[in-house]
């Protein structure tokens, strides 16, 4: 069994249509499946598109109150029944139809993840949240030491034994798909990532304007550290380590040419920058031997 989840918050002008695609989309495979569409907390008309809604096979789940997509995703991982859980967003941007090639990419090559990653040419990305984009990418790929094609898309299939290991990592808000996209390449699951495309978003989206977008941002560079410091701790800290090893060895270098003498603050940066390497060291043997264990 396939179980597909739809976290919804305001989406009164694109669930009608995403529920409706998702369920033709359903039906067209040859699998059992279920549909879960998780409403958390909207107070525009969802709530009362979704209740005119008469679809078997779909079930309907309501926070009182705006939870977080993350706590929506949670909520439908816990309810949801199928060895294999799928996830889209509501807001109409996805090509809900690509479900059935994630599934067949899935099962020729025994991934644990398919990612449908908005790469072709034509996705339209807002342009706002572009730059956002690039800097995350850039961080993730450097502290992973993988390329990654798309870092936080709202479509894919993963295994239950994927979306369960992870539960108490998965943060309240939209952070959910960063979180088991890092955690899933950084603890050695087979993840594959198929270009799709991405559409103009009906309504509007809270996730980027204003304050809410600089918000976010933050929100993922902070996970970024946090999943890699988690699993891999070495890729971070070595940065820092080596900054300040270099800063010490050319000021001593300096003093001594200059003064004949070895400064106190050369010392203090190259003894502080090796400390750090010797605890990114520790911590990634500590890692280790804790995955070994599991």
């Amino acid at each position: 069994m396939i179980s597909l989840l739809i976290p919804v918050f305001n989406e009164q002008e694109a669930i009608a249509e995403t529920v409706e695609r998702a369920h033709r989309t359903l039906s067209a495979l040859d699998e059992d499946f279920e549909l879960i569409v998780i409403n958390d907390g909207s107070t525009d008309a969802t709530e009362r598109i979704l209740g005119g809604l008469n679809l078997p096979h779909t079930t309907v789940i309501t926070h009182p109150t705006n939870r977080g997509y993350g706590t929506a995703m949670k909520t439908g991982i816990r309810r949801s029944h199928g060895e294999r859980i799928a996830a889209v967003d509501a807001d109409g941007t996805y090509p809900i139809e690509e479900l059935s090639r994630l599934l067949e990419i899935m099962d020729r090559t025994d991934a644990d993840m398919a990612v449908g990653a908005r790469t072709k040419k034509g996705a339209k990305i807002p342009f706002i949240r572009r730059p956002a984009k690039a800097v995350v990418a850039l961080l993730a790929n450097t502290l992973t030491g993988m390329r990654i094609p798309d870092n936080n898309s709202g479509m894919r299939v993963f295994t239950r034994e994927l979306g369960t290991a992870f539960m108490h990592m998965y943060p309240a808000g939209f952070s959910f798909t960063l979180t088991i996209t890092l955690a899933a390449l950084t603890s050695g699951y087979l993840v594959e990532f198929i270009p799709i495309d991405y559409f103009k978003r009906k309504g509007k989206s809270s996730m980027s304007s204003g304050l809410n977008g600089l918000k976010h941002f933050a929100a993922f560079l902070g996970l970024i550290i946090r999943i890699t410091t988690y699993f891999r701790p070495l890729r971070f800290f070595v940065w820092p380590s080596v900054l300040l090893v270099l800063m010490g060895a050319g000021t001593i270098v300096y003093t001594l040419s200059t003064e004949r003498n070895i400064s106190d603050a050369g010392m203090l940066l190259l003894l502080t920058g090796v400390q750090i390497g010797l605890f990114g060291l520790l911590a990634e043997v500590v890692v280790k031997q804790g995955q070994k264990n599991i």
